[in-house]
């Protein structure tokens, strides 16, 4: 019980702090700031989709000639998978459980599914990683290697480590015990997944065995994590305050890695927002544009969420129907 009430409790939480951001911030700033952005935001919500669909080509490599499941569907789930994450209160976990459940749907075993989610998973945060000590290293630059050099040391070493167990656990047979826990969740949601906690090993193996498609799969979501930085651009150059490529490329790589770091907190409510003003301060940018940073990029969140959403369900509903319709 209070487990599932946990993400309702951060939620709270990272709602509260993020309101009182804003009443430091004067709300009337931001809603000024949103007011000259106007229709520029369609143009950072059609950044946000090419993002997405990256990531979902990505994966889509990952797993070629493994499943024989076209492009586009790897593009659909990921916009399901990312739609559950930032609009439900499920740690960002739920959405990829869901994804890999789904795939399950267009052919490939539970196992599969399971192996191409992690291993999926593993690659973008790897990339994320790359971005973010990038990012770091640019900052160091502004703001001297003295002030960023310690946190940056320090997270590097901790991003490592937490990589390196990550990808011995998908490795070591002797971490099953981990690996089995994750697969017999999403097996036990898959259709064909009956053997999936058996065969699940096997898939892992057969991914890392085939460097090419690992390499390109991390360049595709490197990619995207840069692409990303679009969002940034656009949004100050319709608030009249265009940055620097430089100075867009710190705020995206290290707001991104706060606002994932924060996977706890449902949509990252509170901490996001604090982190972009952190990082704005020392570039030099108000509290209230950092914000307004923050809030226009959750904009595409719920634009391309909800009818993510919508999406999913018809999906469910209707393999429901079908797999409860009277066979002839």
């Amino acid at each position: 019980m209070i487990s599932k009430l946990l993400p309702f409790l951060a939620l709270s939480i990272g709602l509260g702090l993020t309101a009182w951001l804003v009443s430091a911030a004067t709300l009337a700033a931001i809603f000024h700031s949103f007011a000259e952005i106007g229709w520029g935001i369609a143009a950072i919500v059609t950044v946000r989709a090419i993002v997405i669909a990256t990531n979902g080509l990505a994966w889509a490599r990952l797993l070629a000639e493994l499943s024989n499941v076209p492009s586009r569907i790897f593009i659909l789930l990921r916009w399901i998978r990312e739609a559950i994450d930032v609009t439900l209160p499920v740690a960002y976990i739920g959405g990829g459980l869901v994804s890999a459940r789904m795939l399950s749907f267009w052919g490939p075993s539970g196992s599969i599914a399971t192996a191409g989610l992690v291993a999926d998973v593993f690659l973008q945060t790897a990339a994320q990683a790359l971005f973010a000590l990038f990012g770091a290293t640019l900052l160091a630059r502004i703001v001297g290697p003295s002030t960023i050099l310690p946190p940056v040391l320090l997270g590097a070493a901790a991003a490592c480590i937490v990589l390196g167990a990550f990808y011995v656990v998908q490795r070591h047979r002797g971490a099953r015990a981990i690996e089995l826990v994750l697969a017999a969740l999403v097996a036990r949601m898959a259709s064909k997944a009956h053997k999936g906690v058996a065969e699940y090993q096997t898939a892992i193996d057969e991914i890392w065995r085939r460097p090419r498609y690992v390499l390109i799969a991390l360049l595709v979501h490197a990619l995207a994590w840069a692409f990303g930085t679009l969002e940034v651009l656009l949004t100050f150059y319709f608030l009249g305050k265009p940055l620097l490529l430089e100075q867009a490329v710190i705020l995206e790589s290290l707001g991104t890695t706060i606002s994932i770091a924060a996977f706890f907190v449902p949509g990252s409510w509170g901490v996001q927002e604090g982190g972009y003003i952190l990082i704005g301060q020392m570039l030099g940018l108000p509290a209230h544009l950092s914000l307004s940073l923050s809030f226009v990029k959750r904009v595409p969140d719920f634009v391309l969420g909800l009818p993510g959403l919508a999406v999913w369900q018809g999906i469910e509903t209707r393999r429901a129907l079908v797999r409860s319709a009277p066979k002839r």
